[in-house]
């Protein structure tokens, strides 16, 4: 079901640029933190990273994996790459990220997020760096005094993400008793066409 409303409509999301971006610091942060749901709340606007594309994907663990629950494996899932804010041809600075969302039955998916800075990268090249769920710091004095103040609202340890949740279910949807799960996840991109730092085309192409 999740997959038939992803395709439902192709149409992307435009980036919000200047003002646009002001509703962002008027959304209650707490919700992306406490609303346990395959579905946005109602009335919310995506404003960072508003513009993806989409896959489906399967999670095949190490068999001998100390981690539980999704980490022994998914068979369904869905990724979503996509860029925090829209980018200029001529100007090396992207910054990419990703959600994979692992499904579970009779209950909401599992979910990860990853990026590989706030600040970004010199390069037009999604594949370039490793991704991780514990970010560093944003260095950008701007960006520290505003997106990052007001994620300390909710949050003492901006840019990470806890991981516990996904070690509590399988796939199945049973719970785990003693879980285990990593404290820091690196995702390391696989480039085999090797793409370059420069612009090549939109991503959505």
């Amino acid at each position: 079901m999740i997959w038939k409303k992803v395709i439902e409509d192709r149409t992307p999301q435009p980036f919000f640029v200047g003002p646009e971006f002001q509703g962002f610091f008027e959304q209650d942060m707490n919700l992306s933190f406490d609303v346990v749901s395959d579905t946005m709340p109602v009335g919310r606007v995506k404003r960072t990273h508003p513009v993806g594309t989409t896959t489906l994907v399967e999670f095949i663990a190490q068999e001998d994996t100390p981690y539980t629950g999704m980490f022994k494996g998914a068979k369904h899932g869905v990724m979503r790459i996509s860029e925090f804010a829209e980018t200029q041809p001529h100007i090396l600075n992207t910054a990419p990220g990703h959600g994979v969302k692992l499904l579970r039955d009779g209950m909401a998916s599992a979910n990860w997020f990853a990026m590989f800075a706030f600040d970004g990268q010199t390069s037009h090249n999604f594949f370039k760096n490793r991704w991780t769920n514990i970010l560093r710091e944003m260095q950008n004095e701007c960006a520290r005094h505003t997106i990052g103040k007001h994620l300390n609202e909710v949050s003492d340890h901006t840019g990470a993400m806890s991981l516990m949740e996904l070690s509590e279910y399988d796939q199945y949807g049973n719970f785990i008793e003693n879980n285990h799960w990593p404290f820091q996840i690196d995702i390391e991109p696989y480039d085999v066409y090797g793409w370059t730092d420069e612009y090549q085309n939109n991503f959505l192409d």
